[in-house]
């Protein structure tokens, strides 16, 4: 398991509870735990809870992937802007957008085009979250899709590493 960075998500099903810790990923769980997701210039990484976008930034600094991170929190996502732009990672590459994580799974096609999705929320939300992923990330061409669970696991995913 690992982390994400710091957002505000909450789910539709209960719009005042806070869904996710406003905690970033410490920056050493990254340096080891993104070597181990197999990620190339091919894949596509999804943050849910994105917040400051360190691990959209550290993903495509390694390996030049495809990465979106999806978050609630304007002053989060203002955080990964700068810190886009700081690391000169302009351009389609790395995006960041302003979204609930449980409509944009529930509702946005890109979710099944993940190779990689990391979030980091509460054990409650994380049983909605898995219902959903398990629903969404399944569509489609049988492929692997690896979900990087940072804190608390997925109510009945098995984990393999």
């Amino acid at each position: 398991t690992t982390t994400t960075g710091p957002t505000t998500t909450t789910s539709k099903s209960s719009p005042s509870q806070l869904a996710a810790p406003i905690s970033p990923t410490p920056n050493l769980v990254i340096e080891v735990f993104l070597p181990l997701l197999g990620l190339s210039e091919n894949s596509f990484l999804v943050d849910l809870g994105c917040g400051d976008g360190r691990w959209l930034i550290a993903a495509n600094k390694q390996v030049g992937c495809r990465c979106l991170g999806i978050d609630v929190d304007d002053g989060r996502l203002e955080m990964a802007r700068k810190s886009i732009c700081e690391n000169g990672l302009l351009g389609d590459a790395v995006q960041v957008r302003r979204q609930d994580v449980f409509e944009f799974v529930n509702e946005c096609d890109e979710i099944c085009k993940a190779d990689v999705v990391v979030l980091y929320l509460f054990r409650e939300a994380m049983v909605e979250m898995g219902a959903l992923l398990r629903r969404r990330v399944s569509l489609g061409e049988k492929r692997r899709v690896q979900i990087l669970s940072v804190g608390f696991a997925l109510i009945g995913w098995t984990c393999v590493r």
